[in-house]
């Protein structure tokens, strides 16, 4: 565990309505658990400082049912204000991220990251460093390390656009990482493609 990942904070979001799968998305079975244990279990196997997962659309049902580890490293909070879309959701997460020296902001509804790949890009961040973005060809992938210089901009975000704004406005100067595309579960089709191995991959990718 290097010095370097313990000064990250994961952020990873988890408090839509799941509108598009018709049920909770983060309880869905995934991996031998729930979709947002695979989303969290890399983030800790890597070794990062802190793991905050926001929830916000039936948070408590989510909490129970998730099987997440007990982990002194992780922080469940809940995004009262969840409905006024993502970049909510992303403040209350960012709140939490007290002095850590770099953000890296996850999905909760994408499954397929690993911890050799959150190592691959927080090691690509260092001196100078603002931006670093896991890339497929032209387009841009999960999760996005943001360095605390950047955090202001994040917070500063409103409706249903993420780090989007972000990314795009600094997407010239970002440290890019060649990663896979990950699935992309928004739909009970989305599910059953990934259940049985053939999700389509990369749609929500931003093109750079």
């Amino acid at each position: 565990m290097s010095a370097r990942t313990q000064d990250v904070a994961s952020v990873i979001l988890a408090a839509g309505a799941s509108t598009r799968m018709g049920r909770p998305k983060m309880l869905l079975p995934v991996g031998g658990g729930t979709l947002l244990a695979a989303a969290v279990a890399p983030h800790l196997a890597a070794g990062v400082g802190r793991v905050i997962v926001v929830l916000g659309n039936e948070a408590e049902a989510v909490r129970r049912g998730a099987g997440l580890p007990a982990d002194p490293r992780m922080r469940l909070v809940v995004n009262e204000e969840w409905s006024e879309g993502m970049a909510s959701s992303l403040r209350r997460g960012m709140r939490e991220c007290g002095s850590a020296g770099a953000a890296l902001v996850a999905l909760g509804d994408e499954p397929g990251v690993t911890a050799e790949r959150v190592r691959r890009i927080v090691d690509a961040w260092g001196p100078g460093v603002a931006l670093v973005v896991p890339v497929h060809g032209d387009r841009a992938s999960h999760p996005v390390l943001f360095d605390r210089r950047l955090w202001a901009e994040l917070e500063s975000l409103a409706g249903d656009v993420g780090a989007r704004e972000v990314v795009q406005r600094h997407g010239a100067e970002a440290v890019r990482v060649e990663c896979e595309p990950l699935p992309d579960l928004d739909t009970p089709a989305d599910y059953e493609d990934h259940r049985r191995g053939r999700s389509e991959r990369g749609r929500r990718g931003l093109k750079l």
